[in-house]
């Protein structure tokens, strides 16, 4: 497996893995990851293929996490956790110093990740994806990550 940053051919795999990953009222709609992949930090990771992605960005001293999407297949091999660090690595190569990111209060394996990481609850967002579908507010400093990814 390696990572490394997305291409704009690889858009109909990041739909795929996006489409796998959120039901239809939470995925992106196409335009909006084509949008995406055009603007935002994207990596993917890939063996053959393309089994999961992360984007996020950068504005001054901070960046904010996007999307995490690891193929309900290739969960628990540490996909997500490499997507995150080589993300937060490219975050500060661009001066970012701390980065949030939302997550759904009821999706437990990815809030264990992302504390596993160094993130910390900051507050409640209430109907973030919708009625009754609350998220957490993430946050974490950045200043300790190591140099930035290698092409």
């Amino acid at each position: 497996m390696r990572i490394r940053r997305a291409e704009a051919r690889d858009l109909p795999s990041i739909l795929a893995v996006e489409k796998a990953c959120f039901s239809r009222d939470v995925a992106f709609p196409a335009d909006t990851t084509s949008f995406l992949l055009d603007e935002a930090t994207t990596l993917v990771a890939e063996d053959d293929e393309v089994t999961g992605f992360v984007m996020g960005f950068v504005n001054g001293e901070w960046s904010k996490v996007v999307t995490l999407d690891v193929l309900p297949e290739r969960r628990r091999e540490g996909l997500g956790k490499k997507l995150m660090e080589a993300l937060e690595e490219e975050f500060v190569s661009q001066g970012a110093r701390a980065t949030l990111l939302e997550v759904s209060v009821e999706n437990r394996e990815a809030l264990a990740l992302y504390v596993k990481l160094g993130y910390a609850k900051a507050v409640l967002v209430e109907d973030y994806y919708g009625t009754g579908k609350d998220a957490h507010l993430m946050m974490k400093r950045l200043e300790e990550i190591g140099a930035p990814m290698r092409k």
